[in-house]
């Protein structure tokens, strides 16, 4: 990848400033990254190489500290020669903490360091955040749908009211005692000096899920 400019494909003028540098590049990412073209599929390929493009335009930019130079030094042809160094290949340089990077993501290629919080999972904070939408939004559809199904059942069924309320009390208790056990020690001394605790931790699971649902949904729109 030696035939495109890093500094046209960032879209920058030569600059020594680190955090333009990562601002345009992460511009770059939010307009060419290959999950906003998923109903595309020839679109979404080219996306994928292009990003492969961003990436090594920003990693050359950011460990060859001469082409962050917007005009490196002249030398007269009666100056000695610059001292050597002696070659090492350069490091990946991961774009959220500018540390060296030790793995990329397995879906995009973005460069990841040992501090990145998907590290471990091996995809960068977009697709992190993905799967944990995906995640609370399959356990807001499961924990809604069977307490929809309760009072449905009920009201096809003549239930009284009172079995009614004690069927959805129950189910409360149910996802309340799983969210105690989610707490541990917490959870345990709630169970124990709390009146209705677990239709309150219950009520709050529901509302927990919800609640996190549409965080991680709005992280990954902006």
């Amino acid at each position: 990848m030696t035939e495109r400019s890093p500094w046209a494909i960032l879209g920058l003028q030569p600059t020594p400033d680190s955090e333009e540098i990562r601002r345009a590049y992460l511009h770059k990412v939010r307009q060419h990254h290959p999950d906003l073209y998923q109903e595309d599929s020839q679109a979404r390929m080219a996306q994928e190489e292009e990003m492969k493009w961003i990436n090594w335009a920003y990693t050359e930019i950011m460990t060859n500290p001469v082409a962050k130079l917007p005009h490196p030094p002249e030398h007269h042809a009666s100056d000695p020669p610059p001292p050597q160094e002696p070659s090492h290949p350069p490091w990946v340089v991961c774009p959220s903490h500018n540390q060296p990077a030790r793995s990329y993501c397995s879906r995009c290629h973005t460069p990841l360091c040992p501090v990145c919080p998907g590290f471990q999972h091996q995809v960068c904070d977009f697709h992190l955040r993905q799967a944990s939408k995906r995640k609370f939004r399959a356990r807001v559809m499961r924990e809604w749908a069977f307490l929809a199904v309760i009072v449905l059942w009920g009201k096809l069924w003549p239930w009284a009211l009172s079995t009614l309320l004690w069927g959805i009390l129950g189910y409360l208790a149910a996802l309340g005692i799983l969210e105690l056990r989610r707490l541990r020690y917490f959870g345990c001394l709630a169970w124990l000096f709390i009146p209705y605790s677990l239709v309150l931790a219950g009520l709050y699971r529901l509302y927990d899920g919800l609640s996190r649902w549409n965080k991680e949904a709005g992280d990954i729109s902006r």
